[in-house]
């Protein structure tokens, strides 16, 4: 077993594990690739084999260290979040570069990974720049965009670039199957994650993410009223919050894990101080992430309306709901123009999650609009 296993097939992936094995560690990496290309566990591989203990270089998968890493519990690894619309200049001044001045706390390495790094405004890179430009020899910044014009030429020529293409449905089916998902099921996460192999991983082979989804894809045919509306916007919310609660359960293990790796020791105040405002903005990252899923699972149901409306399954994503889908297709009351309207809703919807808006508000105000624009269809008329 090896951390790069979940990369299998990813020619760049391939690349970056001969390089962590040949000890080809450059001080700031760039990852770039679309969404699904698996820049994150690319990152997230290339810090465990930094840390691992037992094959330092490769990365084993199966030691302590290892472990933490992926499940992002190390103490030297820190994970770097957008706050709403952007990574603001104060996490970097407050939470990167004091950190980064450090040496690690146990590893060998300590970690900056920083997601959607392009959402560093100007000031936030530039404040950046400093410390790749004169980088403590045991640490090791990864930034992941996908969309490299975003960053400034500074920031950009001081990293190694690395490039990572979309993983193609097939070569994710092969993939999950390898990994004990049924044919049948690795075929619908690949469909539903849009490509995302992550993603996909996730709807295939976790019970909690699969079963969110059926309740997402169970609201369009209860929008029969406002009241409708309202009662199933509650049970998003509050789906949404029980999955941050879990997540606070797993956060007060990495609390306990800091503890026993720091004892009492040097900057143990600070550190304590630096993961709590992680995990803070972890919670909120958690929160956004479970609306948009719900959000993006009801935009493809609409999504595989028109689809089916137009053609053959094909290219339909939620195979397990086709005889629901279908009974959609004949509703002539609910125009195309309708299911157009409600994508595009959905996808405005979900961006104002990344801007701190009120997330209660904004998803009842959705199923409302979607209720009024397309009642399920043997309720046509009925209540709006």
């Amino acid at each position: 077993m090896s951390v790069w296993d979940r990369l299998k097939g990813s020619e760049a992936a391939e690349r970056l594990c001969a390089q962590m094995a040949g000890r080809e560690v450059a001080h700031a990496w760039l990852l770039l690739g679309p969404a699904g290309s698996g820049k994150l566990a690319a990152a997230v591989a290339m810090a465990a084999s930094l840390n691992c203990k037992v094959a330092p270089g490769e990365g084993c998968g199966e030691c302590r260290e290892c472990l933490r890493v992926l499940r992002r519990h190390h103490p030297d690894v820190h994970h770097v979040v957008p706050e709403g619309p952007l990574i603001p200049v104060g996490v970097v001044r407050e939470s990167i570069i004091p950190e980064a001045a450090r040496s690690p706390f146990e590893g060998p390495y300590k970690v900056f990974i920083i997601e959607e790094a392009d959402r560093m405004n100007d000031e936030a890179q530039n404040a950046l720049l400093k410390s790749l430009e004169e980088p403590q020899g045991d640490t090791v910044f990864i930034l992941l965009s996908e969309h490299e014009q975003e960053l400034l030429e500074t920031i950009y020529s001081r990293c190694r670039v690395v490039r990572l293409d979309a993983v193609p449905e097939e070569r994710i089916v092969a993939m999950l199957t390898e990994e004990g998902a049924s044919n049948t099921d690795a075929l619908l996460a690949a469909r539903v994650s849009d490509g995302d192999l992550e993603r996909a991983r996730t709807f295939a082979l976790d019970d909690a993410t699969s079963e969110r989804r059926r309740l997402w894809l169970g609201i369009p045919r209860r929008l029969a009223s406002p009241v409708d509306a309202l009662d199933s916007a509650a049970e998003v919310i509050a789906e949404a919050k029980e999955v941050v609660k879990r997540r606070e359960t797993l956060q007060k293990e990495e609390v306990t894990d800091l503890a026993e790796a720091m004892g009492e020791g040097r900057g143990t105040a600070m550190a304590r101080n630096a993961l709590a405002t992680r995990h803070k903005r972890e919670l909120r990252r958690v929160e956004e992430e479970i609306l948009g899923e719900a959000i993006q699972s009801l935009a493809s149901f609409y999504r595989d309306v028109l689809v089916l409306r137009v053609g053959g399954t094909d290219a339909v994503a939620n195979l397990d709901v086709l005889e629901e889908i279908e009974s959609w297709v004949g509703a002539g009351e609910i125009p195309d123009a309708a299911l157009v309207q409600i994508i595009d809703r959905c996808i405005a919807t979900r961006a104002t999650f990344t801007r701190n808006a009120n997330a209660t508000l904004q998803m009842e105000a959705l199923l409302l609009e979607i209720g009024r624009l397309a009642p399920a269809p043997s309720r046509v008329g009925s209540a709006w």
